[in-house]
Parts: structure tokens; sequence; C-alpha cells
């Protein structure tokens, strides 16, 4: 696993990201919705959301913003008031990694689903003794991710 990004949730994407161009010298992607069929522990339900998300440039280590989205799996109350939501890393082989870290106590908590609801681009899952969840986000998303962050998409 490579840690390429750490995930805040933030009340006021627009104003996090003034906030941390600002402070922090960041430069930003387009802020782009992404809509998701997602799977939420091992409920069978497909849910389908829209994300608000945006990377900082440069990286990696990337920032990524997520709109908070009242009540759901990607809200400040998911984690108690928490703002750092996760540690993103991109894996070669993401069932195996998912089947490896549950079977070492962790817990799946979220994952991406295609048409026929077969896991696919990314899982979240929460290592044993709490800390910041997982994203563990298959390879193969990776030019996709960069086009977007680099603004070649």
């Amino acid at each position: 696993m490579d840690l390429y990004h750490v995930g805040y949730v933030v009340d006021d994407i627009e104003k996090a990201m003034a906030g941390l161009s600002a402070t922090a010298g960041r430069t930003w992607s387009e802020i782009r919705p992404r809509p998701l069929r997602v799977q939420v522990d091992d409920d069978p339900t497909v849910i389908e959301v829209e994300l608000l998300a945006a990377y900082s440039r440069p990286g990696p280590p990337f920032v990524e913003l997520i709109q908070d989205v009242r009540g759901g799996i990607w809200s400040g109350g998911a984690h108690g008031g928490a703002r750092l939501d996760h540690l993103g890393y991109w894996e070669r082989d993401l069932p195996g990694r998912v089947a490896a870290l549950r079977a070492a106590g962790a817990t799946q908590l979220v994952h991406a689903v295609d048409d026929d609801g077969n896991p696919t681009r990314f899982a979240y899952l929460r290592a044993p003794g709490g800390g910041p969840w997982l994203e563990l986000v298959d390879e193969s998303v990776e030019p996709e991710l960069m086009a977007w962050i680099e603004g070649r998409s």
C-alpha cells in the first residue's frame, strides 16, 4: 500500500480550500461531484450518494477535502466530531488486501460497487483500535484521478 492522500470532511469546501490556500500555499483541483454507488458495512443494500470533493496540489501526499454529507457516511458526526476522515492508499490487489485486513481484525465500512453490485474502485476500513479510516483505492483508478487533480480532465 502506498500512501497518497489524507482526507478531511469539511463543513464548507470552498471556505476550507481558500483557508488552506492562504495558510499553506496549496492550489486545488476543481470541485467535482462524485456520484457513487456504495454498500455500507456488510449490508447488501446498494445506495447512491454524491460527494463534492477537491484535491490539493502539489502532491503526493495530497489533501482531499470532502463536503460534509449530513447524516451520511462522509459526515463529521461519523467520527464523533473528528474532522480527519481517512488516510488514502493505492492498492494493487483491492479484494486481496481488504480480505487480509478483515482477517487481521479491521472492520469494512463502505465500498464502491459496479452496476452488477461487485466491489470496485475503493474500500474504507477501520483498523482495530481506532484511528482514522483507511481508504484503499484500486491502482486502476490512478490515471483518471490524477487527470482530475492535475486539471487534465
